[in-house]
């Protein structure tokens, strides 16, 4: 987690001064965990796909896994049960991710989610 703080750090520094930055090529895995659920992706998976995601929901009834993409488009990913995983291939390469987890249920579901992770 040091390293996806640091460099989430230096990208909004070299934002604030107006350095660009560029789209890392396929690389190895990100990761998050919020309230014992995780997610990964990862952009190299080994099995022939461009990229892939996968989510474990940990103690919760469900988890989200969200993924952007580098041309900004987003896509969301669910597991439900407990100590449930699931895995999907995607198409394009994954920018960042962000796990989420429901605080409450009902007509209005409050999520808590990470930050983002690239």
């Amino acid at each position: 987690m040091k390293t996806i703080a640091r460099s989430a750090i230096t990208m909004a520094a070299a934002a604030a001064i107006g350095v660009g930055v560029a789209a890392s090529p396929a690389s190895a895995a990100s990761t998050g965990t919020v309230w014992g659920a995780r997610g990964q992706s990862d952009n190299n998976p080994g099995n022939g796909a461009q990229s892939w995601v996968w989510a474990y929901t940990g103690d919760n009834d469900q988890a989200r896994l969200t993924y952007q993409f580098y041309d900004n488009s987003k896509g969301d990913f669910y597991v439900w049960g407990k100590g449930q995983s699931a895995s999907t291939n995607l198409s394009k390469d994954v920018w960042r991710i962000q796990v989420c987890v429901p605080s409450s249920v009902g007509e209005a579901v409050s999520w808590v989610c990470t930050g983002w992770a690239s």
